[in-house]
């Protein structure tokens, strides 16, 4: 199992550090469903907005977010590798370190 492997890398859980995206898009919707009288249609005009959307890099350890990264856009690949860099490497010791 894949938590049996880490735990014989990382025997102790203070070593591990977890990221992951989220993202916030804050533009209005569109409901595909609504309601209406029995035997007639639901008709419903709506104004779509596209809205701005916000990306967020954290960090994670035991200890919490330690380091994140907020952006008003996607999460390109190469954005991903610049805070790898930037913000988290620097954080790290080599393996096996102190």
């Amino acid at each position: 199992m894949f938590i049996n492997h880490i735990a014989e890398i990382a025997s102790n859980p203070e070593m591990l550090m977890f990221g992951d995206e989220a993202a916030k898009d804050e533009r209005t919707l569109i409901y595909r469903f609504g309601h209406s009288k029995i035997g007639t249609r639901c008709i419903q005009r709506k104004c779509w907005i596209q809205g701005k959307q916000y990306s967020i890099l954290p960090i994670l350890t035991l200890d919490g977010i330690i380091v994140y990264d907020i952006i008003e856009e996607s999460i390109m690949s190469e954005r991903f590798v610049q805070f790898l860099q930037k913000h988290v490497l620097p954080l790290t010791n080599p393996y096996p370190g102190p």
